[in-house]
């Protein structure tokens, strides 16, 4: 039986084909065969092909008349015989062991399609200086690899910004293809657009495997590299125009999905002008006299309206920025690192085209102000894990073993090394030099707080993780949560976890660390609909929560100098502060390793009072943002029952002491207990035992 059919259409590649020829007769996989369609080559890339023919049967010839790229393709599925049927240019080749991988995952899951990864190779260095974004271009950071719908699939990628309509980077069932007829359109370029997108909307089963099984050669007489002008823009509008037909007659009702719809036709709109304004009127006219009168009409109906609609857009962009530039009496504001004086009108414009979210006019206003682009890095970092390392030996290489194993490869690992007296060294030395994504600071011993305050001065990616060093993580904690706060444009990402009890081996959920039953229906959140309830719904752990760089760095976030709790400050400070707040679904993320006597829950009888002094410092600080009044009530209860557990796992009748007489004092009056009636208090025994507390009996 032929397990894969792997389809070649060939013209005019003698320098490349024996490459890729041979890169498919090497796979590990027997059972396959290569169908080499000749589109009408007139060097001598066939005679090389027969050459191998002669050797191996499983190549098998088909010769036709150049038609192009898609016609090619359409004959070799017309004569494949696989059950799977991957499609491979004669300039590229694949890994060795790329079909057996994919078949036999495909036929596991029983797939109707499997996506992978590329990676982009050079043919000289002066293409690599022009084309540098195709380093990263063919390689998503994270990895899709639940089975699922096709369209549940291309919603996720799609609406975060990493789906590749490439027909080399998946391998579908012939079955599939044959039952809805599905071919490439031929007589145009970037046929793949269509194709894919018919072929991942009819797919029921399909997964990603973050793997770069094919090799993709950049060089200067390929499509992707050459200049098209009307061909692109005409191919855009053809994939455009049979993909909005298509799309009628698919039962859609995901909201996510049609959100993904509507993405991708406004990108394909996008593509469809972008050349287009090269060219000249009598250029485009002389163009469309190929074909026949309808698509002419269709397709300059289409062109104007986009054009129309940019043109308008970028008048609007340049009135403002004219306006901006001109006026004398202005008000001065920052963006980012930008200084820009606007006129008070202007502004009121500014910051309600701000406050509605309408990101891409300001990034366009910015970028004509400084003159500067922002393109993304070939070595840009998504996640930066910042762990404090404090006489960790006995857990730290686990623990470090678990984050280089993480599914999201774009991450760095910063360990702060806070004096340990241990091994810890010797373990972060040697992980350091196995990984390049580990870095070790040292500092003398000043605690958890500090050695995370450090590791942000060092972090570069675009979200951060606070982790701990004797905690246990799962594999795709990282991409989970890297592709949800994407997804949502979360400032924090909260998830569960569980505990183990190191003296008895038993698991158990921790459900008080995120509170599923006390989330809003309207989920990302904030104070604005949470905010009587902002901090019940999760803990101060900094560990069960990813938080967006950006938002640490502007609201000037930082952890407190302090023996325990020092999270409190931090964690707390930023769930009032965030605009948006969103929740991985369903999954414990961390396993939480405690009653082992070393961790820093044991040593709170030490400093007894460190809580306090937190909760002190976070309404201070909530005043002084003017924000206290949005969460007063989730504070006070908050502070009440932390107060109270406290007391009573203080670990030591001299520490119990020491927080009572706080508490008694100065704390109850600091924090007001005595203004709020009982029904200001969401847990009646817990109002309760603070009055017994703070009035003598006989007041009772």
């Amino acid at each position: 039986m032929i397990k894969v059919s792997v389809v070649i259409p060939i013209y005019n590649v003698e320098k490349y084909i024996e490459e890729c020829l041979c890169s498919v007769l090497k796979q590990s996989l027997q059972e396959i065969e290569i169908v080499c369609v000749n589109d009408g080559s007139k060097d001598g890339s066939m005679s090389v092909v027969k050459h191998y023919a002669c050797k191996d049967s499983r190549i098998v010839i088909v010769n036709k008349e150049n038609g192009g790229l898609s016609s090619a393709r359409n004959v070799g599925i017309d004569k494949a015989q696989g059950e799977y049927v991957y499609f491979l240019d004669s300039d590229d080749y694949i890994k060795q062991d790329a079909l057996e991988t994919l078949y036999h995952l495909a036929k596991k899951d029983d797939l109707d399609n499997i996506y992978f990864d590329a990676e982009a190779f050079y043919e000289r260095e002066e293409i690599e200086k022009r084309n540098k974004h195709y380093k990263t271009y063919y390689c998503r950071p994270g990895i899709f690899n639940d089975v699922q719908t096709g369209p549940e699939l291309f919603a996720k990628m799609e609406n975060l910004r990493c789906y590749k309509p490439s027909a080399c980077l998946q391998m579908p069932k012939r079955s599939l293809l044959v039952k809805h007829s599905i071919r490439f359109y031929e007589g145009i370029i970037h046929e793949d657009q269509l194709f894919s997108l018919q072929v991942i909307f009819l797919s029921q089963r399909v997964k990603h495997i973050a793997t770069p099984f094919y090799m993709r050669r950049v060089r200067s007489e390929s499509i992707m590299t050459t200049e098209q002008e009307f061909r692109n823009t005409y191919g855009y509008y053809v994939c455009l125009s049979e993909f909005q037909k298509f799309i009628k007659g698919q039962d859609i009702n995901n909201p996510d999905v049609i959100r993904a719809v509507k993405q991708r036709i406004h990108g394909l709109q996008s593509l469809a002008i972008y050349d287009i304004k090269s060219l000249t009127y009598k250029d485009l006219e002389r163009e469309m006299q190929k074909y026949p009168l309808e698509v002419q009409y269709e397709f300059n109906m289409l062109i104007t309206r986009l054009v129309e609609e940019r043109q308008k857009q970028k008048a609007r962009q340049n009135k403002l920025i004219n306006q901006i530039k001109n006026i004398k009496k202005s008000v001065t504001f920052r963006v980012g690192k930008v200084l820009l004086f606007m006129p008070r009108k202007v502004y009121s414009m500014y910051k309600s085209i701000r406050d509605k979210g309408l990101q891409c006019t300001l990034y366009a206003i910015q970028r004509k102000i400084t003159h500067e682009k922002k393109m993304l890095k070939s070595d840009k970092i998504l996640v930066s894990i910042i762990i404090p390392v404090y006489n960790a030996e006995k857990y730290l290489r686990g623990c470090l073993n678990q984050l280089c194993c993480q599914t999201l490869q774009a991450i760095e690992i910063i360990c702060i090394n806070d004096g340990s007296t241990d091994g810890s060294q010797a373990i972060l030395e040697e992980f350091k030099n196995r990984d390049s994504r580990i870095s070790v600071f040292y500092q003398d011993n000043q605690g958890a707080g500090i050695a995370r305050n450090n590791g942000l001065l060092h972090a570069r990616g675009e979200y951060l993780l606070f982790l701990d060093a004797d905690d246990i993580y799962d594999m795709k904690l990282c991409e989970d949560a890297y592709y949800k706060a994407k997804y949502d444009m979360a400032d924090i990402v909260l998830y569960g976890a569980t505990r183990l009890d190191m003296q008895t081996a038993q698991k158990e959920p921790m459900g008080w660390v995120l509170k599923e039953s006390m989330l809003p229906k309207r989920i990302p959140f904030s104070i604005k609909n949470m905010g009587d309830k902002i901090y019940q719904v999760t803990t101060a752990c900094p560990w069960s929560k990813m938080f967006r760089a950006d938002f640490v760095k502007t609201q000037q976030l930082q952890f407190q100098n302090t023996k325990n709790a020092n999270d409190v400050f931090f964690v707390r400070t930023a769930l009032a502060t965030a605009r948006r707040i969103t929740v991985l679904d369903k999954k414990n993320y961390i396993t939480y390793r405690y009653n082992d006597g070393s961790n820093i829950q044991s040593g709170k009888s030490k400093a007894p009072i460190e809580f306090y002094k937190a909760f002190r410092a976070l309404k201070e600080e909530l005043i002084k943002r003017g924000i206290y009044k949005q969460v007063e009530q989730s504070y006070v209860n908050m502070v009440l029952k932390e107060s109270l557990f406290n007391l009573r796992t203080a670990g030591s009748e001299e520490a119990k002491q020491i927080i009572k007489d706080t508490l008694l004092d100065e704390g109850f009056s600091f924090f007001e207990f005595s203004k709020y009636d009982e029904s200001f208090y969401y847990d009646k025994k817990e109002y309760e035992e603070y009055r017994g507390l703070s009035q003598p009996i006989n007041q009772l």
